[in-house]
């Protein structure tokens, strides 16, 4: 047992050795994740969802994104981070949504379900928009395609200029009747900065705050999402009022 407990740390080092293509993004990766992320890191590779990891690109309150070796190509490791300040509010996100009413209020658990929500959605909103090829799943961390050329992610929409605007909007807002109507899920932050621009291609992205149409505040979360993106298209010069748009996606509004 304690030859167990003495190989083990070496083991596991070695692994991590081999998976960073640099001791800095080792480095840089350990001062933002815990041990068991880590872990799940390790786990991962095991798998084969990842082989090679480049370091970080983002890194916010709540994720991190890191670039990595896949056999599907260059992918985007989003991994949830365990001491999110906010996962009390994710909890009340997913209890109402009946996908995740059983899921315990411990911090790992709310997390680990939180990954799991936005690898749901994604699958589903891929049914109808263009977003990240989801690859897998190892408890809070979530590796999909990169949506990018050249280690750089293709820009937001909110820093390209739109030659029409209204087409675009109305593109935009089908698509969200869609996902509400078939595939019963709303984005939950659709706006300017949550959708890149892959040439003339719109793509949806970070779908962390999707809901199913059965929770409370789904509809009040489409209705924003409507609003939001009305909201930059008319900046742009799209002439669309807010009205028109509810009512192109929620019938009877």
């Amino acid at each position: 047992m304690v030859e167990d407990d003495e190989i083990y740390p070496r083991r596991r080092k070695e692994k991590k050795r081999r998976m960073f293509d640099s001791s800095e993004a080792e480095k840089a990766v350990e001062n933002v994740l815990d041990d068991d992320t880590m872990d799940a890191l390790l786990k991962a590779a095991d798998r084969d969802l990842i082989n090679r990891m480049h370091g970080i690109i983002e890194s916010g309150k709540e994720s991190a994104i890191l670039l990595a070796d896949t056999d599907e190509g260059l992918a985007a490791v989003k991994i949830y981070m365990k001491r999110a300040g906010a996962f009390r509010e994710m909890h009340q996100y997913l209890r109402g949504d009946k996908r995740f009413r059983n899921v315990k209020k411990d911090r790992k658990a709310v997390i680990n379900a939180w990954a799991k929500k936005e690898f749901k959605n994604l699958k589903k909103a891929s049914n109808i928009v263009r977003c990240p090829e989801v690859y897998g799943l190892q408890e809070n961390v979530l590796v999909m395609e990169f949506v990018g050329e050249e280690f750089q992610p293709y820009p937001k929409l909110k820093d390209v200029n739109i030659e029409n605007p209204d087409a675009a909007l109305n593109q935009v807002l089908e698509n969200m009747k869609r996902m509400w109507k078939e595939e019963k899920i709303v984005h939950g932050d659709l706006s300017e900065y949550n959708i890149l621009v892959e040439k003339d291609e719109l793509v949806w992205i970070d779908f962390s705050q999707g809901v199913h149409e059965s929770h409370p505040e789904a509809l009040n979360l489409l209705k924003r999402d409507v609003k939001n993106i009305t909201n930059f298209f008319r900046k742009e010069g799209a002439s669309l009022s807010h009205e028109e748009a509810l009512n192109s996606v929620i019938d009877g509004y």
